[in-house]
């Protein structure tokens, strides 16, 4: 009986400590309701922490799982039909106004190892890897979804559940049928500080914070090609420029990147891409560019370089008929005055010198 007195002494002390209570002064009830709040915003913020926590691991091993059977797929699919599905003719996306009535159509059919990934989500529309020279696993390694809309899966994963991280898509007006896809295909995904997604894509920016040396390409040099599945073409792209951009004019010239996905002939495709060499802040000589490549387009949110939206943005072109897939990675190097944006040159008191690329990164180009 008296044990239970005591606990009950020593709990009505403790809520007389931490709680308001009659009789308390001012002094000490504001002492009390600050503890108070405080203590109630630590745990909202923990349980915030470990929810997110949580959510990251069952997204992570849900990607896994994702990674592993596709994959595995993969490698069960015959040489024959690998070969057969990368070599199927499509109809020439690059001029808008000849376009698909110039060509006969193909129908592709699906790639096998997509058809369990439809099953679980219709909304399939591609693989996406990127993978280091010298990593025994990839950087990036995600299922890539397509809608009607450039909202949906910002913030849902591949299960059709709200994720921060969202998953990897493709814009919706770069429609993937049967019959071919665009000239320049634009994915999109989210920057996470985790590194999951396209976390790791900024890493090509040798411009970045963390870059003392400006030089430093090494990251593009470990990592010079992008390996894209649509669900009836397995490609290889290599990387052939990078670039940060603003998107608000209030800060300066937008480049609409995203804003192109055919385009109306040679001299619209090369101003594009010179546009691209103008940013970005590295070449490599063995990848050069030309009317009629097909394009991949990566692009990320980017922090902290002035108060504006930005973004990090990484441009491929898929590996030529008869061409290696293989890049040689010794001649690249860093772009000494890339084009970025008037509130970048103010605040790091940078100019931008003029086009001073090599012409032969961009065949056919007779521009200034």
């Amino acid at each position: 009986m008296s044990n239970s007195k005591t606990k009950g002494n020593i709990f009505v002390r403790i809520a007389k400590y931490l709680i308001p209570w009659k009789g308390d002064k001012p002094g000490e009830v504001i002492r009390k309701i600050i503890f108070l709040s405080a203590a109630i915003v630590l745990v909202v913020t923990l349980s915030i922490i470990l929810t997110d926590t949580l959510q990251r691991a069952r997204t992570n091993s849900r990607d896994e799982d994702l990674a592993q059977k596709f994959h595995n797929d993969v490698a069960n699919v015959s040489v024959a039909d690998k070969t057969f599905h990368m070599n199927n003719s499509v109809p020439d996306r690059n001029n808008e106004s000849e376009g698909e009535n110039s060509n006969p159509k193909v129908q592709r059919p699906v790639l096998d190892q997509f058809k369990p990934l439809l099953e679980q989500n219709p909304e399939t529309i591609g693989w996406l890897t990127i993978q280091g020279t010298s990593e025994s696993y990839p950087w990036i390694d995600y299922v890539v979804m397509q809608t009607d809309d450039n909202d949906k899966y910002l913030n849902q994963n591949f299960d059709g559940q709200k994720s921060k991280s969202g998953a990897l898509f493709v814009d919706y007006h770069d429609k993937i049928t049967p019959e071919g896809e665009p000239a320049n295909i634009v994915v999109y995904g989210h920057n996470m500080a985790s590194g999951e997604y396209f976390g790791r894509l900024p890493y090509y920016f040798n411009y970045g914070f963390s870059q003392e040396d400006k030089n430093d390409i090494s990251f593009y040099q470990t990592h010079p090609t992008i390996q894209f599945s649509t669900l009836y073409k397995s490609s290889t792209y290599k990387i052939f420029g990078a670039m940060m951009l603003n998107t608000e004019e209030e800060a300066g010239e937008v480049f609409e990147y995203y804003q192109k996905h055919n385009f109306s002939g040679q001299s619209d495709f090369n101003e594009y891409v010179a546009e691209i060499l103008d940013r970005s802040t590295f070449y490599n000589p063995d990848v050069d560019v030309k009317y009629g490549d097909n394009l991949l387009t990566l692009s990320t949110c980017m922090f902290g370089y002035g108060d504006t939206d930005l973004r990090f943005v990484v441009f491929a072109r898929e590996t030529r008929d008869g061409e290696s897939p293989e890049v040689d990675v010794s001649r690249a190097y860093a772009n000494p005055n890339p084009k970025f944006y008037d509130l970048y040159y103010k605040q790091y008191n940078y100019t931008w010198e003029g086009r001073k690329w090599d012409k032969s990164l961009l065949v056919g180009y007779e521009g200034e």
